[in-house]
């Protein structure tokens, strides 16, 4: 049984301001990304994804990087451990990592919007030594990947960084000033609660379909 690294994630009210910069970040990713597919960005390292259907289970190679998910439903699995990511959610990867990939909800009316941000070692290490970093069960930086809920504080220099994107000119200087505050962000505050010692079930159909085709490849 494959179970997901965000088990039992409380339901607690996002403040209006996450809900605004949420929707904010969409609007920016939707607005350059007019077609399906993975759009390289003139900012280094950064990449917009637009999926407009759900997916097999595929295999996938998550480098270091920070990825924000905005909306649409996404599944990855590592080692026999599953991460639902959700429109509330950014994943960590801390090191090259293997994984299966499926997306779950997408459509061409409400896509599955996401970006991806690949982070030089220096920031992945700044931000996993944090005194305060602490990881939900199956979701820890030993696995590679780690996985929470997003805040303002991990928002907003998102959503500037994306500003850009209308201002060429400024990418050289400035995206490397933004890119810098992220090393800077507490994930221990944007982590999920977990509650209880059971784990949420992936059916078992899906987690037989996922395996049979890894193993074909």
């Amino acid at each position: 049984m494959v179970h997901a690294g965000n088990q039992k994630i409380k339901n607690k009210e996002q403040s209006p301001r996450v809900a605004e910069l949420r929707e904010e970040l969409r609007r920016k990713i939707a607005a350059h990304t007019l077609n399906a597919g993975a759009h390289a960005t003139a900012i280094l390292g950064l990449t917009l994804y637009r999926r407009t259907a759900p997916s097999a289970c595929y295999p996938a190679m998550y480098e270091p990087s920070l990825n924000v998910f905005v909306q649409g439903r996404k599944r990855i699995t590592l080692a026999g451990t599953t991460y639902l990511c959700d429109e509330s959610t950014f994943l960590l990867s801390s090191i090259d990592v293997p994984v299966v990939s499926q997306i779950m909800a997408a459509s061409e009316n409400v896509p599955l919007l996401s970006l991806l941000l690949k982070l030089d070692m220096v920031v992945v290490r700044e931000i996993l030594s944090q005194e305060e970093f602490h990881a939900p069960d199956g979701s820890s930086p030993a696995r590679g990947i780690t996985i929470g809920k997003t805040t303002v504080d991990l928002l907003k220099p998102f959503c500037r960084l994306l500003d850009l994107l209308d201002a060429p000119e400024d990418i050289p200087f400035l995206s490397n000033l933004i890119q810098r505050t992220h090393g800077n962000v507490n994930p221990s505050s944007s982590l999920p609660r977990v509650d209880g010692d059971e784990p949420t079930s992936i059916p078992e159909t899906a987690s037989i379909s996922c395996r049979a085709r890894t193993n074909a490849r």
